[in-house]
């Protein structure tokens, strides 16, 4: 029996929805870190996760840009020679120091992640572990840029709605301080109280 039919008479038998189903049931199983109360799992927990339940699965990775100041990666998953999903990355260089030389390995591990994450194996939460670490060690950069340059860089409307919520959130902490700190001018009295 040559290769292709046997693949064809594995998919008809179920044997890859069986697999898959599996796998992803099974994804409770990959280890995770606590990130902000947020249970985050690693590309390589992942990876090697999904290697179990499909040896034969195998990465084509293209790098669609680079230049001196950005790269763009797609990464697609092939089990046998099918394609079942596909992730893309950017990464800027001057993002942070990590980038100025290791751009091009960021870039591939996300492309990755998320290339696997579309197959199904996200875990708790779409982003990987290192794209959430290399997000908030940038949130200290990111605060010298004006909120209105950091919604014009946002690409996909789930990235939009999340800087909305964290602005809002933080900017309902601000508005609670000010509110507490108003209330003891009022009962207190200010710096321009009267001191009897």
């Amino acid at each position: 029996m040559k290769k292709a039919e046997k693949v064809t008479e594995e998919k008809s038998k179920g044997g890859f929805k069986e697999r898959r189903k599996e796998c992803l049931t099974s994804a409770n199983k990959i280890p995770t870190v606590d990130i902000k109360g947020k249970k985050y799992s690693t590309v390589n927990g992942r990876h090697r996760h999904l290697l179990q339940y499909f040896p034969e699965a195998r990465f084509n990775e293209e790098i669609l840009f680079h230049d001196n100041e950005r790269v763009v990666v797609k990464t697609e998953l092939y089990i046998s020679d099918t394609i079942y999903a596909v992730g893309h990355a950017e990464e800027h260089r001057n993002a942070n120091f990590i980038n100025k030389t290791s751009a091009m390995e960021n870039c591939s591990s996300s492309a990755l992640g998320r290339c696997i994450a579309a197959f199904g194996l996200s875990g708790s939460e779409y982003a990987s572990a290192e794209e959430l670490v290399n997000a908030l060690n940038n949130q200290g950069n990111n605060k010298q840029v004006s909120i209105n340059d950091q919604i014009k860089k946002q690409t996909t409307e789930t990235k939009l709605t999340a800087l909305y919520s964290n602005w809002k959130k933080e900017n309902d902490s601000i508005e609670k301080i000010f509110e507490s700190q108003q209330k003891s001018i009022q009962t207190n009295g200010g710096q321009n109280a009267k001191q009897w």
